[in-house]
Order: C-alpha cells, then sequence, then structure tokens
C-alpha cells in the first residue's frame, strides 16, 4: 500500500517530518511521498534522519503545485525529481509568492471592488483576520454579509452563499470582482516542463475536487494535450469508486501514468488518515510500477 500525497508542517499540514514517517510505518506503506506545496524543505530534512528508524519503506522526491489554467488554480503533483535541481526552480518562482502577500492583494482588490459596488463596510484596518491562514475571498465576502444593508444591493446568488460568490464573480473574467491570478502562478505547460528537466513526472491533482468542471474527462484531455502531464492522481481520499474506476481506465487507454494518495494534512484535516484517508482508500503498490524504479 502506498500514499503519494501527504503534507507536513513544511507547507499547510500539522504533523512533521518524522511524526509523518512514524505514521507511514504504523500504515504498514511501501512507499510515501511528502508533497508541501511548493517546498521540499521535509526532503532537505529527510537527509539530516536516519529513516529506517522511523520507517521502513520507500519514499518518493514530490511536491504539489499550484499552476494557473483557464482562470482557475489547480494543483499538479512532481514526482521522483531532482531536489536540488527542482529547489531553484521554487526559489526563482515561489519564493516571494506567500500565502500572506497573495491574500493580502485578493483582500485589497475584493475590499476596494466591493467599496466600488457601493457596499456597506468596516475600514479595511479594522477588519480582523489572519493572512497567513485567512483567504481573502472569504474575508471579504462576510464582511458583505456582516452588513444587513447590503442584501438589498447585491445580486440574490452573491448573497445566498460564499460558493456563489467565488464561482460567479470571482472567478467570473466578466464580473467586476473577477481576480485574475495570471501573475501569481505558472502555467501548467511552464510547471510541467520544469518538472522534466529536474527529471521527474508530473500529475493532475484530485480532479474531482474542482467542482467548475463539468466534464472531467474532456477537462483532463484537453489539459494533458495543452500541458504535457505524464499522469493523473487517480485515488484520493474524497474519490467515489466509480471516478477511481473511470480515472484508471482513462489512462490506460490514453497511456497515462497513474497515481493516488491521501493529500493529509494531520490535525488540518483530522478526518484524512496517511495510507487510507477516511478509512477506506487503498493504493496499490502496482500502479507507479511503470514511471519509479527507486
Amino acid at each position: 500500500m502506498i500514499d503519494l500525497h501527504i503534507h507536513t508542517n513544511n507547507s499547510d499540514g500539522s504533523d512533521s517530518v518524522i511524526d509523518v514517517l512514524k505514521k507511514a510505518q504504523k500504515h504498514e506503506l511501501s512507499y510515501m511521498s511528502i508533497t508541501d506545496h511548493e517546498s521540499v524543505n521535509g526532503h532537505y530534512e529527510l537527509r539530516n534522519i536516519d529513516v529506517k528508524q522511523y520507517f521502513s519503506g520507500k519514499i518518493i522526491p514530490g511536491v504539489e503545485l499550484k499552476n494557473y489554467y483557464k482562470d482557475r488554480v489547480i494543483d499538479i503533483l512532481a514526482y521522483n525529481i531532482d531536489i536540488d535541481k527542482f529547489n531553484e526552480y521554487l526559489e526563482k518562482n515561489y519564493k516571494n509568492k506567500t500565502h500572506r502577500m497573495l491574500e493580502t492583494k485578493n483582500l485589497k482588490h475584493l475590499y476596494k471592488q466591493a467599496k466600488a459596488y457601493g457596499l456597506t463596510l468596516d475600514p479595511i484596518e479594522k477588519i480582523n483576520w489572519d493572512p497567513d491562514s485567512d483567504w481573502g475571498s472569504v474575508v471579504v465576502y462576510n464582511e458583505i454579509k456582516k452588513h444587513p444593508e447590503n442584501e438589498a444591493k447585491v445580486p440574490k446568488d452573491l448573497w445566498e452563499s460564499f460558493s456563489n460568490f467565488k464561482k460567479d464573480y470571482v472567478y467570473n473574467r466578466n464580473n467586476m470582482f473577477f481576480l485574475d491570478k495570471k501573475d501569481d502562478y505558472p502555467s501548467p505547460a511552464e510547471t510541467v516542463k520544469q518538472v522534466h528537466l529536474a527529471g521527474g513526472v508530473a500529475f493532475l491533482a484530485h480532479v474531482h475536487e474542482y467542482k467548475w468542471v463539468k466534464d472531467k474527462i474532456q477537462y483532463i484531455t484537453e489539459l494533458v494535450k495543452n500541458s504535457n502531464l505524464d499522469g493523473i492522481e487517480c485515488y484520493y481520499s474524497n474519490f467515489t469508486e466509480e471516478q477511481i474506476k473511470e480515472l484508471l481506465e482513462y489512462c490506460k487507454k490514453n497511456h497515462l501514468y497513474t497515481s493516488g494518495g491521501t493529500d493529509y494534512h494531520g490535525a488540518k484535516r483530522p478526518s484524512v488518515e496517511i495510507g487510507v484517508g477516511k478509512g477506506n482508500l487503498r493504493v496499490p503498490d502496482e500502479i507507479i510500477k511503470d514511471w519509479y524504479n527507486g
């Protein structure tokens, strides 16, 4: 059994690298990959740890990367990369794009647009939020809803839910609230290119989490054609058996590699455990035989 989608406290997970190794051993994983967001620091930590003291299986170098594609942010998982070579790319392209910096920018943009729309809001400096963990769009939406008089000023669907606000306004290029993130993240094609230059393989992560995509298979087909992706994450904690089967069959038919993992975040996502996800996930070892020989 394997788990190729694990986060530590080097990004947005709660567990240390050693904690993750211990839990992987507890679940008797044969392979695992630490895939922190835009960081390979966990793999540098591994160089200074007697890994066999905690985990008897094999560790595949990995990282998860945000990309901007068709006005949306999607994730790509990179495996089997040269850590030192890829870290140079991360330092150049992601180091200064911290959650704090990006979400502060997003909050200021959405706040400005809401004011221009004539909405009642508290002064921006008095809004209580944590730029290191909160999302600017959520903060501004909650601020809009905080003032009852705004209900009569906005469309009914915007007022009804944050999901509507995000889908139809924040991600709608024709709307004044639109957040253009093309300068924040690279395209999938650029990411895949860099992964290949570092000797790795690139996989589209958790496609069924992209709720705005109506036809997942068509989306994957276009993305693979446009970016040269190597494979798809077919096993995932939130996927149904039918979704997993469909993705596996698609990969087999189109000669794409397959991967899978829980997207473990420790206490940040307590319903998901290493190796088993929400209890019934089983990612078989053999899915990596076509792209990993370590």
